[in-house]
């Protein structure tokens, strides 16, 4: 976990494979045992008022350092298992950025610093690893230094470096708490009266669509990101998490997502023919100009086709 390289640890029974630098290595120790492996996972939990059994044989945690912890026991799985994804992003400026990220020339930099000060609202997608987030961490470096932003995480992952920043996290129920929603964390961040919003990442239908009708009332220049295989894709998942949530028609949802987003990133991982990571790339980089008569995107191509 202090090896500021290691990004992710999977430990499936009682066998540990990590990934160092992009590189998927099978750790010479093993667990003695499957129970060895049930202690850790109730040490990670118990700090958080959590358990795991036969009733709930799975638990989301997050570590001390931000990390994310998934844990999973029989019968969900057929022996225990425990991955974390390390909290150790990169936080860098785009010149930085480019250095491993293929694509990211100086021209796209020079693009993507008028799009964060001209305000344009962006999504960022791609599958996990890609760097989103990291791609977030990296255009906030433009951000007006008097601008005030809300970030809004299920997990904490931005880290601005201006002084006017709300942190606000949701948090899962308990019996000795309520839940802290996507709309509770919105609410109280509005009260602050933000220039910006960044929503870390959309995950559910929920905060899929009290996104996008908040873009439409104001706050430009926000960002977010969505797990998706293209620009195309992002938009048609967006699409579906806000009709999960709102019963809508399409030719609305469109309307509604044209107007509160401005430029969808789409990043793509490279891998060797091991599997191993070798870089990131910019793949796609698209404007959107609004919805024709027939319902359809207009899309403007600047990366990619």
């Amino acid at each position: 976990l202090k090896d500021p390289e290691v990004t992710d640890i999977h430990v499936n029974g009682t066998k540990i494979m990590y990934k160092k630098a992009g590189v998927k290595i099978n750790a010479e120790e093993e667990f003695p045992n499957e129970q060895a492996v049930r202690v850790i996972q109730d040490r990670i939990l118990a700090p958080l008022n959590k358990s795991i059994n036969i009733a709930n044989p799975s638990q989301d945690a997050e570590l001390y350092d931000g990390s994310r912890a998934l844990l999973v026991i029989p019968p969900e799985s057929d022996k225990p298992v425990i991955i974390i994804r390390k909290h150790n992003l990169l936080n860098v400026p785009l010149k930085e950025l480019a250095k491993t990220t293929v694509g990211l020339t100086e021209d796209m930099q020079e693009y993507f610093k008028k799009a964060v000060k001209e305000r344009k609202n962006i999504m960022v997608a791609g599958e996990t690893g890609a760097g989103k987030t990291t791609f977030i961490n990296s255009l906030g470096f433009e951000i007006q230094e008097k601008h005030v932003v809300a970030v809004l995480e299920d997990t904490r992952e931005i880290k601005l470096h201006i002084p006017y920043v709300y942190y606000f996290k949701t948090r899962k129920g308990t019996a000795e708490a309520k839940d802290v929603t996507y709309s509770d964390i919105l609410k109280d961040c509005l009260r602050a009266d933000p220039d910006r919003i960044i929503l870390t990442e959309i995950r559910t239908p929920e905060s899929a669509y009290e996104l996008i009708h908040v873009l439409n009332s104001g706050h430009r220049g926000s960002m977010t990101t969505i797990h998706a295989n293209s620009c195309l894709d992002a938009l048609l998942r967006l699409e579906m998490l806000i009709q999960e949530f709102k019963n809508l028609d399409y030719r609305i949802i469109r309307k509604l997502i044209s107007r509160a987003v401005d430029i969808i990133v789409f990043l793509r991982l490279a891998e060797d023919e091991k599997g191993n990571l070798k870089g990131r790339e910019l793949a796609e980089v698209v404007e959107i100009e609004g919805i024709d008569e027939n319902g359809d995107y207009i899309l403007k191509h600047v990366v990619g086709d």
